[in-house]
């Protein structure tokens, strides 16, 4: 399947679900490196592998997980493209406000994700 840029950014929350959660998984490249800034000014990164089992812990907990997307910015460039895009975070009860960036490269099978950076708002 070759996967465009608008169906891996629709992917990217559609299948963020407990069930689908492998199929979420093959929308990013095997390099794939995700950044978090934290409130006391360090990164925590992550590897493809680290970023999957910290999802996949999180929808094993049983507690109703989602975010979603606002206020989307796609900017594509012949085969790179970036998502810039607010977002609201859901873990059970809390709410947390968020922005996003995400890197896509295309390959012979379409986009993918090659890395993902986000913070908390607040």
């Amino acid at each position: 399947m070759t996967a465009g840029l608008d169906e891996v950014v629709k992917a990217f929350l559609g299948l963020y679900t407990r069930e689908s959660l492998p199929r979420w998984r093959e929308l990013f490249l095997p390099g794939f490196v995700a950044a978090a800034a934290n409130a006391d000014g360090s990164i925590t990164t992550w590897t493809l592998d680290e970023f999957y089992e910290r999802q996949r812990a999180l929808f094993a907990t049983g507690k109703p997980v989602s975010e979603t997307m606002m206020n989307t910015h796609i900017e594509r460039t012949g085969d790179i493209a970036c998502v810039r895009s607010d977002y609201l975070w859901t873990d059970g009860e809390a709410k947390r406000p968020g922005r996003l960036m995400m890197i896509l490269v295309a390959g012979r099978g379409g986009f993918r994700i090659q890395s993902l950076a986000f913070s908390y708002l607040g």
